[in-house]
């Protein structure tokens, strides 16, 4: 079962898995804080790179841990420090040389919420979970993309980036997007991106009731 808030995101994933044939997956299109599935039905739940939206994180995590049968497992994975992944950073640090941004609350939904060592897992305890581990991931983030389509996808898909470009006179975003392609130059040989990144994955196991 995969599902998302977002219709777009249930319907892109929906295509994706039609191009490639799987029939053993189903959709659909909720809140991670208002699961519609009875009590105890999956051996497993999986929030990848979406916690850190919940609006609510710890009645999310209890909305998996509900779903999940005795003995299940539940598991997040977040984004690491925000130093550590710069496919984010090489674009958003030059942005705040150009554009003020307000100060940020650290508990806000955001890409870097539960960058900060045992914070999700803190949450996670207290929604009940039991067993709690967590463990950093190093990873590429790789693609056969140039710099124009990395530019393109990293504006369009931040709302934030999209508010600050929003604010910027005509003259500055040549500038900001020049110095951008300065620093992630290192990132792009032969037509290829590869980004280092650093996430957590934070993990429980139910304990039976």
């Amino acid at each position: 079962m995969y599902t998302d808030p977002v219709a777009g995101m249930v319907e892109t994933a929906q295509a994706e898995a039609g191009r490639r044939g799987l029939t053993n997956i189903q959709f659909r299109q909720c809140s991670a804080n208002d699961l519609p599935f009875p009590d105890k039905t999956f051996d497993l739940a999986v929030a990848r790179l979406s916690a850190m939206f919940f609006v609510d994180p710890v009645r999310g995590i209890r909305e998996a841990l509900r779903v999940v049968r005795n003995d299940g497992c539940v598991s997040f994975a977040v984004w690491g420090a925000k130093e550590a992944n710069p496919f984010f950073s090489t674009v958003s640090d030059v942005f705040d040389r150009f554009v003020e941004s307000p100060t940020e609350d650290p508990d806000a939904p955001d890409a870097f919420r539960f960058a900060a060592p045992g914070k999700l897992a803190g949450i996670l305890k207290d929604a009940g979970a039991k067993n709690v581990i967590e463990r950093q991931l190093h990873f590429p983030i790789k693609a056969t993309i140039s710099f124009e389509q990395f530019w393109q996808l990293r504006t369009e898909m931040s709302e934030s980036l999209r508010e600050k470009i929003a604010g910027l006179t005509p003259a500055q975003l040549p500038i900001i997007k020049q110095t951008v392609a300065g620093a992630a130059r290192r990132y792009f040989v032969s037509g290829k991106m590869s980004f280092p990144a650093e996430a957590l994955i934070v993990s429980s196991r139910k304990s039976p009731v």
